[in-house]
């Protein structure tokens, strides 16, 4: 397999009314359902169901952040994130 070598990911937070979050981040981890699932750059491809929960991450400029959502589908491919949710609250 060819993983990427890339020293951060991409991560995009898709809601069905917006793009909720873009960001290039170190790490992110996410609420899997059966706990949390840590990414870094380098993982292999991986398509997910996500359960209620946060998404934290650690963008390269070392900020760290969280987004609550209520589940949803993530896809980690070519140092690239897609996550699919709903708000937690009110977009």
């Amino acid at each position: 397999m060819n993983y990427s070598e890339s020293s951060f990911l991409r991560l995009r937070v898709i809601s069905p009314a917006r793009v909720l979050l873009e960001a290039e981040v170190l790490e992110v981890q996410l609420p899997g359902l059966d706990g949390f699932l840590g990414i870094w750059p380098g993982h292999r491809p991986l398509n997910t169901c996500l359960r209620k929960g946060e998404i934290h991450y650690r963008t390269t400029g070392h900020q760290e952040g969280s987004l609550p959502v209520s589940g949803g589908l993530a896809r980690v491919e070519n140092d690239i994130i897609l996550v699919f949710t709903d708000m937690e609250h009110d977009d």
